[in-house]
This record gives structure tokens, sequence and C-alpha cells, in this order.
């Protein structure tokens, strides 16, 4: 549903407010082509750059002192969690600083400054403190372990640990030993990832 013209100058309103008494949850995201997200919750603490380029789906949670950053392109997919102090980067400067030096700030269309859109699969869990290069793509269902400095394309379901970081697992595996111990979950389950793990 689009949001009304009082929620979009509300929502940022609030998380301002709620800034005065500490780090709180904000429940409800106006997106940038105007849409409320009612189910997203972001922290008034977490700082989002470009936020006309944050291509957000509800169900979303961004955790305290985290950083987006949408200036290249940022998706993140329907019932994402982004943990505590984590960072999501699409452009960097760590080139360029070094081969321009003092002119880095004169220059307009800098070389070897690296810039690309970030994708985030659906339902995909990021750690506290990880971090997600430029040109990341991560599948849905993935899991992000606390710390990780990921870079690079992934598949569905990745369990990633390191830095950098590598696929040490499947998802499905544990999901498949829950969902024998919780069968009744199985239908929600297949409503987002189409089908249950073997």
């Amino acid at each position: 549903m689009k949001a009304s013209l009082l929620r979009r100058i509300w929502q940022p309103l609030k998380a301002a407010l709620l800034r005065v008494g500490g780090p709180r949850m904000v429940y409800g995201f106006v997106r940038g082509d105007g849409e409320f997200l009612p189910n997203t919750r972001i922290s008034n603490s977490a700082v989002v750059f470009a936020r006309e380029r944050l291509d957000v789906e509800d169900h979303v949670f961004i955790g305290h002192f985290s950083v987006l950053d949408a200036t290249y392109g940022l998706r993140i997919g329907e019932g994402c969690q982004i943990g505590f102090f984590t960072g999501v980067f699409t452009h960097s400067s760590h080139a360029a600083i070094r081969l321009y030096g003092r002119e880095y700030v004169n220059v307009p269309h800098k070389q070897a400054y690296h810039t690309a859109p970030v994708e985030i699969g659906r339902y995909s869990f990021i750690g506290a403190h990880a971090t997600l290069l430029p040109g990341t793509r991560l599948g849905k269902g993935s899991v992000v372990s606390a710390y990780s400095l990921v870079q690079g394309e992934f598949p569905d379901y990745a369990i990633l640990a390191g830095q950098p970081a590598r696929v040490v697992g499947d998802t499905r595996v544990k999901d498949a030993e829950l969902l024998r111990e919780h069968p009744e979950l199985a239908p929600h389950y297949q409503a987002w990832a189409g089908e249950l793990p073997a």
C-alpha cells in the first residue's frame, strides 16, 4: 500500500525523536517508491545512505548501529534479518584514495573507485558485525556468520563464515531437522522457499 504524505513525514520524524531515548526499533518503513512496509523494523540508530535506491521488501529487520549503503543499488528480500553493527556497502574508495592522494577530492569521476549493487536473498540472516562488500549477491535462505567479510556471489541456502567468507554449509540440513521436530511449520517454510528441504 502507498504511504500517505503524513506517514512519509511521520516515519523519519518518529525515528529521530526516538534517538533521544537511545536505540529503538522503529516499526514500519516507507520505501523510496512510497510503499509502506508495516512489518519492516529498522533501528533508529541504523544509517541508510541513498534511501531512494534501497529496494527492500516487508518483514525485514535491520539491527542497531548498522550501515546500509544503497548508493549503487541495494536489494533486501522479504524476511531478511541484518544484525547489529553490520555494514552493507555498494561502493568503496579504498584504491582510489591511494592512487589520487590529495587530488582525490578534486576529481569528480575517479578511476579505481569500486561500485556495484548488493542483493540479499529472501529470508537470509546476516550476523552481527558482518560486512558485505560491493557486488555481493546472496541467495535466498542464506546465513552469514557474525564478523564475516563477504564479497562475491553465493547460492541459495549457503552458510558463510570467515574473512574472507566462504561457504561452510547448507541451511537446508538444519531446516530439515527442525521441520521433522516441528512438522506444523512445513507450510510456512514452503510458502517462501517453494519446496521443503530433503
